[in-house]
């Protein structure tokens, strides 16, 4: 087993980061594919479109002064505008990769090259339906998923789970991270939890009932569910709060509704600390990522060698001739591939490691033309929040913002950080524990 107690995506870390990406031209660059390499396949793993908040109004209600605003479908469901959103980035990744030679731009054929994994909440399965109907609309692809709401291992391996987690490993993994004292996240994040005090209350005291939730008790304990370990308190809160508020903004809501009004982009942007800071400890600690997302990375490595040799393995995601294979997924997963292989990105109007509605971890295998080797290039894509929220058009020439990914001791210099497939490979077999892997990804 591969088990290690430090983390390789540390959150304090990054959270003294001072470089913001310039605007979107310079990422979408550096994104861009080169004449040297040709496309050979693309993973990606992405967030669901905007949804209702996992909490309910009466949930949250006792953290703000007054009532939130409602919400035109029950909590946890995509959205009307979610679904839009979901079909704006379907149609930019078929002009993508229409443009780089993987798709031919032909729904009809390229039905047979792109391949859907969606897990089984109503968010992800119309999440892919709405992504299908951008990249090959007209069509009615296969949705590999199962039941709606039946626990899927590729998704949630704690909650079945698969294997033996480790749960007080894995609050020693956390609290090695803090010192086993949270109290300092507090401390740290001072500006910002007066910020959302703000926002929740005004210039208003704490009326009776209400609760302020710089005042919850702290605790790191063993999680429950899904997840392995638990980050309780005034952050957790704050993340489900933040979390809401985000979705409010990506709505669409007036602005007056965002926060009751209190809440601006410049806010939303400093908030976004506290919703990364959570999931980067809860999520992206090794530990915990090696539990969570040892499967997924399993799959996802055997798919690339499948393109690779051409002939079918039964642990792949898809068929040898599929070109994207599109995962369609939740935050908690794409923040366990970033914490496993030590990964980070920013976006602009976001802090670290953003998890955005409807953005992507994205794994491109590519072949240089001038030696023939095999490279593995990764990177982060979004939307917006602006873009969320207008519904933007998305095209080559406007966009989604774009993260390319270093990935330490593996990535090449140059625009693209290209990894060699051998280390690309090495890397995910050092990090990948085979107890919590299944020979499926079904």
């Amino acid at each position: 087993m591969h088990r290690r107690t430090f983390s390789a995506f540390n959150p304090f870390f990054r959270l003294g980061l001072a470089l913001l990406a310039a605007g979107l031209g310079l990422a979408s660059a550096a994104f861009a594919g080169e004449p040297d390499s040709e496309l050979k396949l693309v993973i990606m793993v992405t967030r669901h479109g905007v949804r209702s908040p996992l909490y309910t109004n009466d949930e949250l209600g006792k953290f703000a002064a007054q009532a939130w605003p409602q919400w035109s479908v029950p909590k946890g469901i995509l959205t009307p505008h979610g679904r839009q959103q979901m079909k704006l980035m379907g149609t930019y990744y078929r002009a993508r990769y229409s443009a780089e030679g993987l798709l031919t731009g032909d729904p009809a054929k390229d039905l047979g090259r792109v391949f859907f994994r969606a897990d089984s909440d109503q968010r992800t399965l119309e999440t892919g339906r709405d992504l299908a109907a951008g990249i090959v609309p007209g069509t009615q692809p296969d949705m590999h998923a199962r039941p709606l709401d039946q626990l899927d291992p590729l998704f949630r391996a704690v909650k079945l789970p698969i294997g033996h987690p480790d749960r007080a490993l894995a609050v020693a993994a956390v609290q090695g991270q803090i010192g086993q004292n949270p109290a300092v996240i507090q401390q740290a994040c001072a500006a910002e939890f007066a910020t959302l005090h703000r926002v929740l209350f005004g210039d208003a005291p704490v009326a009776p009932g209400k609760v302020d939730l710089r005042d919850q008790p702290w605790a790191v304990e063993p999680g429950t569910s899904d997840h392995t370990v638990s980050v309780k308190g005034p952050l957790r809160d704050a993340m489900h709060i933040t979390d809401g508020l985000i979705l409010q903004y990506a709505e669409g809501m007036p602005m007056a509704d965002v926060g009751w009004g209190r809440l601006s982009p410049a806010d939303l942007t400093q908030l976004i600390r506290l919703h990364s800071l959570y999931f980067g400890l809860t999520q992206g600690t090794f530990y915990p990522s090696q539990v969570q997302g040892s499967n997924l990375a399993s799959h996802i490595l055997k798919t690339i060698g499948q393109t690779v040799s051409g002939r079918a393995d039964a642990g792949a995601f898809g068929a040898p001739n599929h070109k994207l294979v599109v995962v369609v997924a939740h935050d908690t997963n794409i923040i366990n591939l970033g914490g496993l292989m030590g990964l980070s990105w920013w976006l602009p109007g976001t802090q670290p490691n953003p998890l955005l509605p409807g953005g992507a971890l994205v794994f491109e295998l590519r072949q240089r033309r001038s030696d023939h080797q095999f490279v593995v290039r990764t990177y982060y894509l979004s939307q917006t929040l602006e873009q969320m929220r207008n519904l933007d058009p998305l095209t080559l020439e406007n966009p989604p913002a774009v993260a390319p990914i270093f990935i330490p001791g593996c990535s090449e210099a140059g625009p693209g950080f290209d990894v060699p497939l051998a280390r690309f490979e090495g890397l995910l077999q050092r990090v990948i524990d085979p107890e919590f892997v299944l020979p499926s990804p079904y």
